[in-house]
């Protein structure tokens, strides 16, 4: 038997997961989770609960990733915190090309603000 402290132990008691046993649900879960504190580490607003997100990924969860051609959820307005209505489902090609036009443009985030701010004292 798995110590409580190791990652297995979680895995042989999936009654007890807030999602229920479902493994998908749980992983659905646990990528909503990564991406809200990360969103909330650079200091961006984040107002999308768990049952939003499920809708606004729908059947395009199947192809989120880092790959060319998959998923990723980006916002449309990158001054405005994560909502609802602030998202959008595009490919990660779409996504690294709206990306490059704001650096071009000047355009910063709080996070590399900050940062830039460090490192010019």
């Amino acid at each position: 038997m798995p110590k409580p402290h190791t990652r297995a132990w979680g895995q042989l008691r999936p009654h007890l997961w807030i999602t229920g046993p479902d493994p998908v649900l749980h992983k659905k879960y646990r990528v909503w989770l990564q991406q809200r504190n990360q969103a909330l580490f650079r200091g961006e607003g984040w107002h999308i609960d768990f049952d939003e997100w499920c809708d606004i990924w729908g059947e395009g969860w199947l192809n989120r990733g880092r790959e060319r051609g998959h998923l990723c959820m980006t916002r449309r307005d990158w001054a405005a915190p994560w909502t609802a209505d602030n998202v959008i489902i595009v490919t990660r090609e779409q996504h690294a090309r709206t990306q490059g036009q704001a650096r071009a443009a000047g355009w910063r985030s709080l996070q590399q603000q900050a940062r830039r701010a460090r490192l010019e004292i």
